[in-house]
């Protein structure tokens, strides 16, 4: 007998991820600036990165890509130069598959918002 994967639990289902040439800016809480990825596969629900550096699962970070607002993400699992982000809200993939407008300039977050990602009590 054998299982069809649309039975999971939709907890459990994984969303359909597309193979890209992206890159991605990372921001850490311990770092000044952003560090760039190449994205390697997306979904609205998180992103493969190569070149992962000393990324740690467990981390939250924010990623900025393509024309989608900067988003907060966790680094689920790190191992041979990648690492796989899981977005905290699903992102627009068809936005985030577009050029930023020439000309802006990422900023990292305000302190005050990147220091409540984890807040149990934010709504």
């Amino acid at each position: 007998m054998t299982t069809d994967p649309s039975d999971k639990p939709p907890s459990l289902a994984r969303a359909t991820r597309t193979s890209v040439m992206l890159s991605a800016d990372v921001f850490r809480v311990d770092q000044d600036g952003a560090s760039q990825h190449r994205v390697t596969n997306i979904s609205e629900t998180g992103l493969c990165i190569a070149q992962a550096g000393d990324l740690v699962a467990g981390t939250v970070v924010v990623v900025a890509i393509g024309s989608v607002a900067p988003a907060a993400a966790n680094v689920v699992w790190v191992r041979s130069g990648l690492a796989g982000l899981a977005f905290q809200k699903p992102i627009d993939v068809s936005e985030a598959r577009r050029r930023r407008a020439s000309g802006s300039t990422l900023r990292a977050p305000a302190a005050g918002w990147l220091t409540e990602l984890n807040n149990p009590y934010k709504s």
